[in-house]
């Protein structure tokens, strides 16, 4: 690949996050929308984190020269414990892939009426044999579809506003049932975790292909300015109208009471998301296996679509269930693999002044 631009990283780095849980409200709702107020000051820091660790990463990958993430996130070479880490990564993208495999056959049986394991059948299929493309292909998708999702959504938002009012948008008390999230705070640090443990996998590879510092923090800032107005958009509009909140697919059902006309409308622009990001967590699972076994590689085609039959096959557990358990614990165990990236980090810092 050619060097990464501020543009290209930008819409790579956020696009690893602009899933079905963002997208569609029901991960943005249940780790911030949930706990009221406060959950807005939950993002607020969960956006400073996202870019405090994105230019960390990328700067740990240009400085290291490492280009497998067990290795960036373990400083030690320790085999065992690499391997286990590199392991853990490996499920937790797999994870990533089926939980968008989910959400997509829930939201394409409510736009058609087709079963939601067929829906959710015909999805991975298509990202299967859209991930045949590698890293190449995946940053030329992000580059299309996250400008899309961030205009498309902050329109909607104002949309929702004229139709239901601005007055919960300050938000209200806290209805934070999940007892893995006790409190706002260890609700933003574990949404930062895992969703950085995802971005681990598919920043990675591309990291040392980015230029100069100023790239890295343009590229990294601009991307977290993108996710804060599409999540600052998405939780307003459903403290505005929180039935919607309720639904599986909350932005969606929210589309539909305010227009029919807008339900499919925004129905596309969430299968968009669901798409970029299961397609980025199948390559950067299929880039490590590679890494690891260069066996598979001639393989790859095989390989790749029965990936895509074993997410399906665990998305018949439903979308929302699988938010709630698979990503605070991940979220748990992510917070101690970061600790060892910051370690990482400062040990090549000191390595590179002793140079």
């Amino acid at each position: 690949m050619d060097e990464l631009k501020a543009g290209r990283l930008a819409m790579t780095y956020a696009g690893a996050f602009l899933g079905a849980g963002f997208v569609s409200g029901q991960e943005l709702w249940q780790f911030f929308g949930s706990f009221g107020t406060w959950g807005y000051a939950g993002f607020v820091v969960a956006a400073l984190l996202f870019f405090l660790f994105g230019v960390l990463l990328v700067r740990l990958t240009q400085l290291s020269g490492i280009g497998e993430m067990d290795a960036v996130l373990i400083p030690w070479n320790v085999p065992w414990l690499r391997t286990l880490v590199g392991v853990i990564e490996a499920v937790f993208l797999f994870g990533m892939v089926t939980v968008m495999t989910a959400g997509a056959g829930a939201l394409i049986a409510q736009l058609t009426g087709l079963p939601t394991w067929l829906g959710g059948l015909l999805f991975g299929a298509a990202v299967a044999a859209s991930a045949i493309m590698g890293l190449r292909g995946m940053v030329r998708v992000f580059a299309a579809i996250v400008p899309v999702l961030v205009a498309a959504t902050i329109v909607f938002a104002a949309i929702a506003w004229i139709r239901f009012g601005t007055a919960g948008i300050g938000g209200g008390g806290s209805v934070n049932t999940n007892p893995l999230m006790p409190n706002w705070f260890v609700a933003a640090l574990t949404y930062v975790a895992y969703n950085l443990m995802g971005s681990i996998g598919i920043i990675t590879p591309i990291g040392g292909l980015v230029g100069s510092k100023k790239t890295v923090y343009t590229g990294i800032g601009s991307s977290c300015l993108m996710l804060c107005g599409i999540a600052g958009s998405v939780l307003t509009s459903l403290a505005v109208h929180t039935p919607a909140a309720a639904a599986e697919l909350p932005m969606l059902a929210l589309a539909c009471d305010v227009s029919p006309a807008l339900d499919s409308l925004y129905g596309i622009l969430l299968l968009l998301g669901m798409f970029g990001n299961s397609l980025a967590s199948l390559v950067a699972l299929m880039t490590y296996l590679q890494q690891k076994k260069p066996a598979v590689t001639p393989h790859r085609k095989k390989v790749l679509p029965a990936l895509g039959f074993l997410a399906w096959a665990g998305s018949l557990g439903g979308f929302a269930g699988l938010i709630g358990v698979l990503f605070p614990i991940f979220g748990y165990i992510s917070i101690i693999l970061l600790v060892c990236m910051v370690i990482h980090f400062i040990q090549c810092k000191q390595k590179r002044k002793a140079e």
